[in-house]
């Protein structure tokens, strides 16, 4: 496989949560912590998807952010 696409697991090791959190994430809400999660490259079963490393990039930006974010302003 080439290594500009990552899978499910290796996209959610990138950004440092579970596996399955991130599968919930995109059948449930299709974003994490309110940041929209990059589109798949296709259009099979979740655990044979593949997703762009730059696009995994760029997100994993945004969620960290976020996440400090949050920290900083925990909401009531």
């Amino acid at each position: 496989m080439s290594t500009a696409l990552m899978t499910l697991p290796e996209f959610a090791r990138y950004i440092g949560i579970t596996t399955p959190t991130l599968a919930r994430a995109f059948c449930c809400r299709g974003s994490l912590a309110g940041v929209p999660l990059p589109q798949a490259l296709d259009d099979a079963p979740l655990t044979q998807r593949h997703w762009l490393r730059d696009d995994v990039r760029q997100f994993n930006h945004v969620f960290k952010r976020v996440q400090a974010m949050q920290q900083h302003h925990p909401q009531a």
